[in-house]
């Protein structure tokens, strides 16, 4: 239908759109109409010109060409990604502000100041049901309503420009919602919304009136919403009937019919070819055939989709239980986010950890990784306690910038890590060379959440903590992060509110309520269990084994009490057999002990190596502490750890040069929270505190908040 024989019906219309950025052709002869009551889904990769042509639909750009059309008196509603608001602006003066109604309401007092006249009282008679009629003297329980709903309640009296991202993303939708407009423009509006928020959305979508466009990665979510859909590919957009699933069924079910027709109509066209040139060999007339040829219909075939590769490298460990924990508590502010939180995690366990924003989830990750310490127990109360198995490696996956540094070059940071490898690595998750200059603070959302999935695959980890990667991510690059995650062999803790990825990926299920963390047996089932239940062959993680200093010192007190039993005046209370026996057990204590000097003294003698820039640091393990030295030159200053200080020790006369402390002390650090998983350390006496969250961020192993 073109734009002169729009129906009455007709809301908003577009023929023939072309938007162009510099040379690159964003949209190409995009033609769409909608009507009252429709619900359109935008489909395609990150980048296909979604955001593009909701912004042109919204009048935020004009089109390079084409036509546009709007209904006479068209409101339109926008939901902005990135809000700025003017600071000393409330929240609560936004939401009056929002009421599409005070117009009409102002002028009704205005009528109702003089009623003297029978016009004037039929005037304010039709505008009072009119308003009746729409709902107006209602709209500030649905506003409370809204903002209850996503969690803005609270914030009424703020300064909605001191508002986080998230909040002020809410604020942005819930804006949307209640300006009650005739089309409603929605770029992402399930980012930052739990599945309570999620759900309540798509019953408000489902009842509004009006039209609705928009784009989401949430799969869900579009099935239940939308009514059709517009998929933009290579700047033309093809429409299909239903949501997401829908339209996809329908696009492959399509390439594989143009795929085929374009295979037959090839062989077709050579098959006559080859006839004609052979009739032409016999000196037949090959006239026909090959005007047949000619006449061949040719097909192109669909191009090749460049398929995202994702995957998760499990690390070395080989224990089956990785963590386990039990009384574990937290709390902000004298408030309890997570109380007596029991737990075990084993190889091959994928948790989706769900829960209302706020809850605690991201603080059970923070507990998990050691960047939080449980608090301490009340007195007579079991303390808390979490342990992981020996030689288990735990990466973190944090929301705001995945683990990379904001502002250093993305080719640098995984060179610095990686080596060689780096370029690999970024072009696996989707990268090309032309995006390896570019910061992390330069990247979309959807590319920092791959950049931070491909920095945790390198990793090599036992146990992987996802807080929420799927934000920002598309479609593609949510399938091939379930496909990852499935084939992934170590544990995996993802926090998430899209509700198919977490089916797709998960086998067990954690929600916090009330700051409990409990697990239900499957979803929709009303069954709980136990997250710390033990199963068969299921022991709790085994002590580290004695090292050969702590054998030592065993072995040294047990030779102690065996001599004091074989003294003089202790030989009368002794059978012959028994003093046998005690000397028989003090021959053995002493040849054992023996070996442990030679083993413990001999040289080299430390628990620990790791290369720095200039050497090799070492360090030594105490009962109380640690010592660590440069490899090749043990008369140099040494570190000394006491369990919570680091302090430099003088042992010679030898002097170092000026850059020797601070390599020494970074490779201190290094086994310290990378190998001993050690939670603070203090930098000398009375000097500052580093924690091992502190740690990571200046080692870029996690982003700094």
């Amino acid at each position: 239908m073109t734009l002169t024989a729009r129906s009455k019906q007709t809301l908003l219309a577009a023929e023939d759109l072309r938007v162009v950025y510099g040379e690159q052709v964003v949209l190409e002869a995009v033609s769409l109409q909608l009507s009252a009551g429709e619900r359109l889904a935008l489909l395609g990769r990150n980048g296909a010109g979604k955001t593009t042509l909701l912004r042109v639909l919204g009048a935020q750009r004009r089109p390079d060409e084409g036509t546009l059309w709007r209904a006479e008196g068209l409101r339109l509603a926008v939901l902005d990604q990135q809000p700025l608001y003017r600071a000393g602006v409330t929240l609560a003066e936004l939401r009056d502000d929002a009421n599409p109604y005070l117009g009409r309401l102002a002028e009704l007092r205005a009528l109702e100041a003089d009623l003297s006249t029978l016009q004037a009282l039929a005037r304010w008679s039709a505008l009072h049901d009119t308003l009746l009629g729409r709902g107006a003297y209602t709209w500030p329980a649905r506003a409370a309503r809204t903002l209850g709903m996503l969690d803005l309640s609270r914030f009424a009296a703020r300064d909605a420009a001191t508002l986080s991202g998230g909040e002020r993303t809410r604020l942005s939708l819930a804006l949307a919602l209640l300006s009650e407009p005739d089309v409603l423009l929605l770029d992402e509006p399930t980012n930052h919304l739990d599945i309570r928020m999620r759900e309540w959305l798509e019953n408000w979508l489902l009842n509004f009136p009006g039209t609705v466009i928009l784009t989401s990665h949430d799969r869900d979510f579009l099935d239940r919403v939308a009514s059709r859909s517009l998929w933009i590919e290579r700047g033309v957009a093809t429409p299909y009937s239903g949501g997401y699933t829908r339209a996809r069924e329908l696009r492959d079910a399509e390439r594989r019919l143009r795929g085929k027709a374009a295979r037959l109509g090839v062989r077709e066209a050579s098959r006559l070819s080859g006839s004609a040139e052979r009739l032409d060999v016999w000196g037949r007339r090959s006239k026909s055939v090959k005007s047949r040829a000619r006449r061949v219909e040719l097909i192109d075939a669909p191009q090749p989709e460049r398929a995202l590769r994702m995957r998760l490298i499990a690390g070395k460990a080989r224990a089956r239980l990785l963590l386990w924990a039990e009384h574990v508590g937290r709390s902000y502010g004298g408030r309890p986010v997570l109380r007596g939180v029991a737990l075990k995690l084993r190889q091959g366990d994928r948790v989706a950890l769900m829960g209302a924003n706020g809850t605690g989830k991201t603080t059970l990750l923070g507990l998990l990784s050691g960047e939080l310490q449980p608090d301490p127990a009340p007195a007579g109360e079991a303390q808390g306690s979490l342990r992981l198995s020996p030689g288990v490696t735990v990466a973190t996956l944090d929301q705001i910038w995945h683990g990379l540094s904001p502002d250093k070059p993305l080719h640098a940071q995984f060179e610095e890590r990686f080596g060689q490898a780096a370029g690999s690595l970024l072009g696996r998750a989707g990268f090309a060379s032309s995006d390896w200059p570019k910061s992390p603070r330069d990247l979309s959302g959807g590319e920092r959440a791959r950049a931070g999935l491909a920095l945790v695959s390198a990793l090599r980890a036992d146990l992987l903590l996802l807080d929420e990667p799927t934000n920002h991510l598309d479609v593609e690059a949510l399938e091939a992060l379930e496909a990852a995650v499935q084939a992934y062999g170590g544990a995996v803790v993802i926090v998430t509110h899209d509700r198919r990825f977490a089916r797709e990926v998960s086998n067990r299920l954690w929600l916090i309520e009330n700051a409990e963390l409990r697990e239900v047996e499957g979803w929709g089932s009303r069954v709980h269990l136990d997250p710390a239940r033990s199963l068969e062959g299921d022991p709790p993680p085994p002590l580290p084994p004695p090292g050969p200093r702590e054998q030592m010192r065993l072995h040294e007190h047990r030779l102690r009490a065996a001599e004091f039993e074989l003294r003089p005046e202790n030989l009368q209370s002794l059978t012959g057999r028994e003093e046998a026996r005690a000397r028989a057990e003090r021959h053995r204590l002493r040849l054992e002990l023996f070996e442990l000097y030679a083993e413990v003294y001999a040289a080299p003698n430390y628990d620990c190596e790791v290369r720095e820039r200039r050497f090799r640091v070492r360090a030594q393990r105490l009962e109380a502490g640690g010592m660590f030295w440069a490899a090749r030159n043990e008369n140099c200053p040494h570190l000394a750890w006491d369990g919570q200080t680091l302090s430099m020790q003088q042992l010679g006369a030898v002097s170092s040069p000026d850059w020797y402390g601070a390599e020494l002390l970074g490779g201190a650090l290094r086994i310290l929270f990378e190998r001993w998983n050690v939670g603070r350390v203090r930098l000398g006496e009375g000097g500052p505190e580093l924690t091992r969250r502190g740690y990571f961020e200046r080692m870029r192993l996690v982003a700094g908040t």
